[in-house]
């Protein structure tokens, strides 16, 4: 009996312990979750580039490479890497109807989520293109799937054609 018990404590203690672990981040960090606005207005370095190689690095991180094809606003590197999770992990593969979906323009709408450590890894797809937001600090719109169209960035994605157009006088000016 007393073995059965220590058995159950045991098993209880660790239930718990899985629980706060899995619900470490119960409200994802305000600067995670702005407004299409807000993620304009601090915009700092904008490309729309090509997924175009994954390096796993271990621990569920993968060293993500990218092809500008277009950059609307910061320093024009040709080539540049983010760090992020494994496709699909924590990131929805959507562009939610290239971003014409109301959810997408809800505060806190946009692909990749924060995990249970309130940290966002974003996964992408090898040869898919994103409308990608570097510098700051990363928020839930901040890698946003771009289908492409004829060769090209689809120009009726809703969300490119906001942020192409928000930045526009900002084209030329430097980074924050």
């Amino acid at each position: 009996m007393k073995k059965m018990t220590t058995i159950r404590s045991l098993a209880f203690t660790l239930l718990a312990l899985h629980a706060a672990a899995s619900e470490a981040c119960r409200v994802p960090p305000a600067g995670q979750i702005v407004t299409p606005d807000e993620q304009v207005l601090m915009a700092g370095d904008v490309a729309v580039a090509q997924a175009i190689g994954a390096t796993p690095l271990g621990d569920y991180l993968v060293e993500y490479r990218f092809q500008t094809l277009e950059q609307l606003r910061g320093t024009g590197r040709q080539v540049f890497t983010v760090i992020g999770g494994p496709e699909g992990f924590n990131n929805k593969d959507s562009s939610f109807n290239n971003h014409w979906d109301p959810a997408f323009w809800k505060r806190g709408g946009g692909r990749t989520i924060n995990g249970s450590d309130c940290v966002l890894r974003p996964g992408f797809v090898v040869g898919n293109t994103y409308l990608v937001f570097l510098g700051l600090q990363p928020t839930w719109r901040s890698f946003e799937k771009i289908e492409m169209a004829g060769g090209r960035p689809n120009p009726d994605d809703r969300w490119l054609a906001f942020v192409t157009q928000k930045l526009a006088p900002w084209r030329d000016y430097p980074a924050r």
